[in-house]
């Protein structure tokens, strides 16, 4: 394949250090031609990069912290008004293995070649954001059902519960490949006729689910997304909500420690679930019921009431709309 692969990223803070090695680490394959990194207002000199990479790295800074939708939305459109022929969406803290260099180029050649250019998706494998993949769950629990909540379907209850008894332990085979309906931004790979056609994330969801809705749109519209588990992403830094920190997504909201990342993940996927990825109505309902009974139930136990409240209010605001910047959790 005749590549000219553009990897674009955003950063904030003082994420240096992580960028630096993505950068490198990105920049060391003969595949991939340029870096573009969008700052959403870093506290750090990233001009160094250009320093350092200078003609291969392209430098975005905003004046604010805008948010990651914002962020790659103007990362992507610089990217196609650049030229590229390919675009490789990283998180600033993902770092790139020759295997999956190798391996998504590959298939993405492949896959195109059968479905489209602009119908086809790869993703590189990170395992904490993969972990049911990484356990060997059978696919059909892995990808979350349609009109489920917060991933909670009341079909797959029986299989979580057996999942937690000792004899239901035991982890199955870890697929090579996986036919998924949305996925995280970080190691997405694809031509850009594909971004093209499925245009940039929703900026009125600032942060948090955002890579959700933005992914969505490439099977929503006939395409196919695929993961490939031999295809590694390296993770420099473990995301607030991955499942080694808690035993389940009512922990994950409840005990977090940070609670504007609570607020605007639970805000963005009540808004998700409801507009986007409902199917039936009456069973999106009563997936809520029992997903809000669990998760007050949790909360009781955690003795969590205030975190429990701020996560209502969230999906008060997702359900009604209230997208954008919140007042009460503005950026840094």
């Amino acid at each position: 394949m005749s590549t000219k692969t553009t990897v674009v990223t955003v950063t904030y803070g003082d994420r240096l250090p992580y960028l630096q090695h993505l950068v490198e680490r990105a920049l060391s394959f003969a595949e991939v031609s340029d870096v573009i990194v969008v700052s959403n207002a870093s506290s750090l000199p990233l001009g160094q990069l250009i320093e350092r990479w200078p003609g291969r790295v392209r430098l975005i800074e905003l004046a604010e912290n805008t948010g990651s939708a914002n962020g790659y939305a103007v990362a992507l459109k610089a990217a196609l008004e650049g030229g590229a022929e390919y675009i490789w969406m990283m998180d600033d803290d993902n770092a790139p293995t020759g295997a999956a260099v190798l391996i998504l180029h590959r298939e993405l050649k492949r896959l195109a070649a059968l479905l489209g250019t602009d119908r086809v998706a790869v993703l590189g494998y990170r395992a904490t954001q993969q972990a049911d993949v990484e356990h060997g769950i059978p696919e059909r629990y892995v990808t979350q059902r349609r009109s489920s909540y917060f991933g909670f379907h009341v079909a797959q209850l029986p299989y979580k519960i057996w999942r937690r008894l000792p004899w239901g332990r035991r982890p199955g085979k870890r697929p090579t490949s996986i036919s998924l309906p949305f996925a995280p931004y970080g190691g997405m790979l694809a031509h850009r006729s594909l971004y093209e056609r499925i245009g940039v994330p929703l900026k009125e969801l600032v942060l948090y689910v955002d890579d959700t809705e933005y992914t969505r749109r490439i099977t929503a519209g006939g395409g196919r997304l695929y993961l490939f588990t031999d295809a590694v992403i390296d993770e420099l830094e473990q995301s607030w909500n991955t499942k080694q920190r808690t035993r389940n997504i009512y922990e994950s909201f409840l005990l977090g420690d940070s609670d504007f990342r609570a607020y605007y993940t639970a805000r963005n996927q009540a808004w998700f679930d409801k507009n986007i990825w409902v199917a039936s109505p009456w069973l999106h309902r009563l997936n809520r019921a029992v997903f809000l009974i669990l998760l007050r139930l949790v909360a009781r136990l955690c003795n969590s009431q205030q975190r429990l409240a701020l996560i209502e209010q969230a999906i008060h605001d997702g359900e009604t709309g209230a997208l954008g910047m919140s007042k009460t959790f503005p950026l840094r």
